[in-house]
């Protein structure tokens, strides 16, 4: 699905999010840019951000796409339990 969804993306989709930081389109393609170049990190910290400044659709969408990235990260990798936490403490 990342794979998909990248073939989409337009290459300057991280400026706009950069410049526009409510963008959540924006936002979820510059994290996905982010996580298939290898820098889960800056996937996660943009998403978990986005996490708090969203409500409704838009914050399922991005509720969706962290857990997306959790399960390609896989349960043994020690970013995961962290980022859990973090969605956990936005999301209740």
């Amino acid at each position: 699905a990342l794979m998909a969804r990248l073939a989409d993306t337009a290459p300057d989709v991280t400026a706009r999010a950069d410049a526009a930081p409510d963008d959540v389109a924006a936002a979820l393609g510059a994290a996905d840019l982010a996580f298939a170049g290898g820098d889960a990190d800056a996937a996660l910290n943009r998403l978990l951000g986005t996490l708090t400044r969203t409500a409704g659709d838009e914050r399922e969408q991005v509720r969706q796409r962290l857990l997306d990235y959790f399960e390609l990260l896989g349960p043994d990798d020690a970013r995961v339990p962290a980022a859990r936490r973090q969605l956990a403490r936005a999301l209740f």
